[in-house]
C-alpha cells in the first residue's frame, strides 16, 4: 500500500450535472482548494520517493484556471508528472482549445483525461458538443501530451471506444489516443437519480478480492481533507473513515503516509478487499462495486466497524501472522 500518485479534488464546482455523477458534483458548490494548500503538499509531496504523477480532477478545475496552472507549475518544477481531467467544455473553436492547452502545456501539463460519455454529452451540447472532445484531443496531441478519454458505460451507451475511436479517425487525428471504460457506480447524483438497470457490475473487476487501487492515490479534499483512496466516496458520509487527516493538523504528507500504513481497515481493503472487513463484521451483502462496498462501511455498517476499534491491534496481529506466518 504505496502511494504512487497525489489526486488535488480541487473544487465540486462543475458547470454540468450529470446524472451518473458519483461525487456530485455541479453548480451549486463553491468550494476550491486553496493555493497554499497545493503548494504546501506537492512540496512534501517530494520527499515521498513513491510518488510520480500528481492529478488535478474536481468537479471541473479549469473552472479555475490560473489556481489550476498555478498547481501544475508546481507540480512540473519538482519533477512530476502532471494530469488534468476534464469535461472539455472550454474547446468549442480549436484555436481557443489549443490557446488553453498551450498556456497549460507551457506551465507543465503533460496529460490530459478527458470524461465524455452519453450522460457528459447532454450538458457538453451548451458548449460545442462533441466537436469539444474533437477540438481538445487534437490540440493536445499536437502539443505532444498524453491523452486518454475515459467514458462511463450503461445498458444501451451509444458513446463506447469503438465510436470513439471512429470519431477521432474521421477527424483526421492520427496520433495515439488512450481509452478508458467504465461502468456507472451506484453513488452520488447517480444512486438517487438513475434506474438500478443501469448499474452493472464490471465483469472483469470481481466483486470479491483485494482492492489495490486503495492507497495508491492520495487524494486532498477542497477543505484540506487527506484521504487514502481517490474513490467514488468523497463528498459523501462516508469520507470520513477514509479520511486519514487533515492539512490543517499540520502533520507533513510523509507522515501521514506513515499513519495510512498503520490502519488495519486500508490493509483489508488494499490486500483482500471490503469483502474481509464485512466478514470481520459478520455482515452478509453484496454489492456491484467494490466502492458501493466501501460506501456502505463508511455509513450502514460505520457503527459495526468503530466496534472493533478496541480489537485493532489483535486483529492486525492475527491477520499479520496469517499473511506473513508471523507468529499470532
Amino acid at each position: 500500500m504505496i502511494p504512487q500518485s497525489l489526486a488535488f479534488l480541487m473544487t465540486y464546482k462543475c458547470n454540468f450535472q450529470c446524472d451518473h455523477c458519483s461525487v456530485s458534483a455541479g453548480p451549486e458548490h463553491r468550494e476550491v482548494i486553496a493555493a497554499e494548500h497545493m503548494r504546501r503538499v506537492i512540496e512534501e509531496a517530494y520527499v515521498v520517493p513513491s510518488i510520480r504523477v500528481v492529478v488535478f480532477t474536481g468537479g471541473e478545475p479549469t473552472l479555475y484556471p490560473e489556481l489550476l496552472k498555478t498547481g501544475i507549475s508546481l507540480a512540473h518544477e519538482k519533477g512530476f508528472v502532471t494530469r488534468l481531467v476534464t469535461n472539455a467544455w472550454w474547446a468549442k473553436i480549436p484555436e481557443k482549445a489549443h490557446q488553453f492547452l498551450q498556456n497549460l502545456r507551457a506551465a507543465g501539463l503533460d496529460e490530459l483525461n478527458i470524461s465524455f460519455d452519453d450522460f457528459h454529452l447532454l450538458y457538453l451540447e451548451a458548449f460545442g458538443g462533441e466537436q469539444n472532445v474533437v477540438n481538445a484531443v487534437r490540440a493536445a496531441t499536437e502539443l505532444g501530451m498524453t491523452v486518454l478519454v475515459g467514458t462511463v458505460l450503461h445498458p444501451g451507451a451509444r458513446i463506447r471506444t469503438g465510436y470513439l475511436r471512429k470519431t477521432f479517425q474521421e477527424a483526421g487525428i492520427q496520433q495515439e489516443i488512450k481509452f478508458l471504460e467504465d461502468f456507472v457506480f451506484p453513488l452520488g447524483r447517480a444512486r438517487q437519480k438513475l434506474p438500478a438497470h443501469l448499474f452493472v457490475s464490471d465483469p472483469e473487476k470481481r466483486e470479491k478480492g483485494a482492492c489495490r487501487e486503495a492507497g495508491q492515490t492520495l487524494a486532498i479534499l477542497p477543505d484540506g481533507r487527506v484521504l487514502f483512496c481517490c474513490g467514488h466516496i468523497v463528498n459523501s458520509r462516508a469520507e470520513e473513515i477514509f479520511t486519514v487527516d487533515t492539512l490543517a493538523s499540520g502533520a507533513p504528507l510523509s507522515e501521514i503516509v506513515a499513519r495510512m500504513q498503520r490502519n488495519v481497515l486500508y490493509w483489508w481493503l488494499h490486500l483482500e478487499g471490503p469483502e474481509a472487513a464485512y466478514a470481520e463484521l459478520g455482515v452478509e451483502k453484496r454489492f456491484q462495486r467494490k466502492c458501493e462496498a466501501c460506501f456502505y462501511l463508511g455509513t450502514a455498517y460505520r457503527g459495526k466497524l468503530q466496534a472493533l476499534a478496541a480489537k485493532k491491534e489483535e486483529i492486525f496481529a492475527r491477520w499479520e501472522g496469517e499473511k506473513v506466518g508471523l507468529p499470532a
